[in-house]
């Protein structure tokens, strides 16, 4: 499974809503946009970390990239490229 479809279900199965369908899904701010609140973040990092054997680090957390759907795309790819 990809990556991107990986964050999408996650997304899909625990969002308080959906995302939009198509580009529009990784411009999403996921938090700032009600999609999960603070324990759905602690929920995605522990399973995406347990699916993939990666780690996020402090920084990843907290970066802007880490923000959106597609900048958490990006950070899972590079996290899971160095594993």
């Amino acid at each position: 499974m990809s990556h991107q479809r990986l964050v999408l279900e996650f997304f899909a199965r625990n969002g308080q809503r959906p995302l939009p369908s198509g580009p529009e899904a990784l411009a999403v701010r996921y938090l700032d946009d009600g999609i999960i609140d603070s324990l759905g973040i602690v929920t995605m990092v522990s399973e995406f970390e347990e699916a993939l054997d990666i780690r996020f680090s402090a920084d990843d957390m907290q970066s802007y990239e880490f923000q959106t759907v597609g900048g958490l795309i990006g950070i899972v790819d590079r996290l899971a490229a160095r594993s």
